[in-house]
């Protein structure tokens, strides 16, 4: 797979983390940092597809009048 090199600043503190679980678990930082995009990214798509549909979901719902409401309201 073809990859792109991205810069980024972190603060520093985040930095020590990333190097302390990278060191602890034996794995290179570019591939923990590439999980954790892809996660993200992820999650990012799964919320905005679940906004569409909410959204779509809005737009088709059957409004009834108030008085309409009222009306079967005192009918019980």
């Amino acid at each position: 797979m073809e990859t792109k090199m991205l810069d980024v600043h972190v603060p520093l503190p985040l930095a020590e983390r990333l190097d302390a679980l990278a060191f602890a678990l034996g794995l290179p930082r570019d591939e923990i940092i590439a999980e954790a995009i892809t996660t993200w990214i992820d999650q990012e798509e799964h919320r905005r597809l679940v906004a569409l549909r909410t959204i779509a979901a809005a737009n088709t719902m059957v409004v009834v009048e108030h008085h309409r409401v009222i009306d079967w309201a005192d009918s019980l």
